[in-house]
C-alpha cells in the first residue's frame, strides 16, 4: 500500500499494534529499531494528515463567517 492510499485509521491502527509490542515484558529487541523507525514515519503522516485537514476545516469554516 502507497503512503497515499494509506489512510488516518489505518496508520493509528499500525501505530497502536507498534506499541502493543514495544509495551509488552518480552519485547524483540532484533524488531525494535525497525518498529521505532516504522512508527516515526506513522507519526509524521498522522501529523500531516492532520495538518492537512485543518487546513481545509478553516477554509471551509471561513465560508460560514
Amino acid at each position: 500500500m502507497s503512503e497515499e492510499e494509506r489512510s488516518y485509521q489505518q496508520a493509528l491502527e499500525e501505530l497502536r499494534e507498534i506499541h502493543a509490542r514495544l509495551t509488552r515484558e518480552d519485547v524483540d529487541v532484533d524488531r525494535l529499531i525497525d518498529d521505532v523507525k516504522r512508527a516515526a514515519d506513522l507519526i509524521a503522516f498522522c501529523r500531516e494528515r492532520l495538518d492537512s485537514v485543518g487546513e481545509r476545516l478553516e477554509e471551509v469554516l471561513e465560508g460560514f463567517e
